[in-house]
Parts: C-alpha cells; structure tokens; sequence
C-alpha cells in the first residue's frame, strides 16, 4: 500500500509530467478541493476529480507557458500531508512571469487524495496575469 507522503508525491510527479488521467486516478470520487481565496481559479470547493479538471487544469494549460508546482518538502502530521513548494509558470497573455511560494494541506481516504487546500500569495500570480 502507497504510503499518504508517496501518494502526494505522486500526484506532483504525474502533474509535472502533464499526466491528466494519473493526476485523477490519484484523487478521490468524493473529493473538498479548496483553492485560495483570490487565487484566478478559485470558485469555491470541487468535489469531483473532473472538476479539477475543467476548472483548475485546463485554465492552467490555457494561460500559462511551463506552468509547474513543484513540492520541495512533503511531510506528513496529524493525519494531514503538507506539502512545501513553489509555483512558476509564464503568461501567455501578459509574458511575465512568476514565481509563488505555496503550502498544500491533504488528506488521504480510502488509498486516494481525499482533500485539498491551498494556501499561497495569490498576488504574485495575479500580477504575472495582469497586463
């Protein structure tokens, strides 16, 4: 059985190589993924994979060049997974780019990703966005 740690770790790795189908065979049918207030993205929680999907993967692919969330830490306590890291990615609209510290908080049910929040400074990313 994968361990809650190489589960997330997982999940970064299939994202970094663009594997869509095994970002969302990691993720939980029912799933609370949370997005930072002020974030782009953000539109409440999802509750399915495929709304990660259509609200989250596919907006990024559509604005940013090389777009990647790298977890340099990942530890786990009190029944949560946190993960350490780093946005970065380039605007196709504006050019600019832009480079956002993030903090991830999961938790694993059932073998899958169960939740997500996300806490970063969404500032940084809306700037590299804004023209």
């Amino acid at each position: 059985m994968t361990s809650p740690v190489d589960l997330v770790k997982s999940f970064y790795a299939a994202l970094a190589r663009g594997d869509v189908p095994a970002v969302v065979g990691v993720l939980h049918p029912d799933l609370h993924w949370t997005e930072a207030e002020g974030f782009p993205y953000h539109s409440g929680t999802w509750r399915s994979p495929q709304e990660v999907v259509d609200k989250l993967l596919v907006p990024l692919m559509r604005d940013w060049d090389g777009f990647s969330a790298a977890a340099h830490d990942v530890v786990a306590a009190e029944g949560r997974v946190f993960s350490i890291g780093a946005y970065a990615g380039t605007s196709k609209a504006t050019g600019k780019t832009m480079r956002a510290p993030f903090v991830h908080v999961w938790e694993v049910r059932d073998g899958k990703l169960s939740r997500f929040d996300m806490h970063t400074d969404t500032w940084l990313v809306r700037q590299a966005l804004a023209a």
